[in-house]
């Protein structure tokens, strides 16, 4: 006797269930479908890029690193000022339990 295994049979027939409904056994791949299979009745719009001169686009790249770089740095004096904050407390809980 399967004792207790009604509830995982129950499991595993829900499981096929849920597979056999999944969107990648439908027909998206064998025909052109893929575009349809999650969108709505409006056909998807594919975004429009701009088009940006070589230096322009070194400007933004170097502004974005320069950004990058300051936030860094404020996560390192944040972790900075919280490991010494951590050492304190911990040499003041040493100290205050040898008392």
């Amino acid at each position: 006797m399967g004792l207790g295994a009604g509830h995982l049979l129950d499991m595993i027939n829900r499981m096929k269930q849920n597979r056999s409904q999944r969107p990648s056994i439908r027909s998206k791949f064998k025909e052109n479908n893929r575009e349809g299979i999650y969108s709505s009745d409006k056909k998807s719009q594919q975004p429009k890029f701009k088009i940006v001169q070589k230096k322009e686009l070194n400007k933004i790249k170097q502004r974005i690193q320069e950004r990058a770089k300051s936030e860094q740095r404020k996560e390192l004096i944040i972790y900075g000022i919280l490991l010494i904050c951590g050492i304190i407390a911990i040499i003041v809980i040493i100290i205050k339990l040898n008392k």
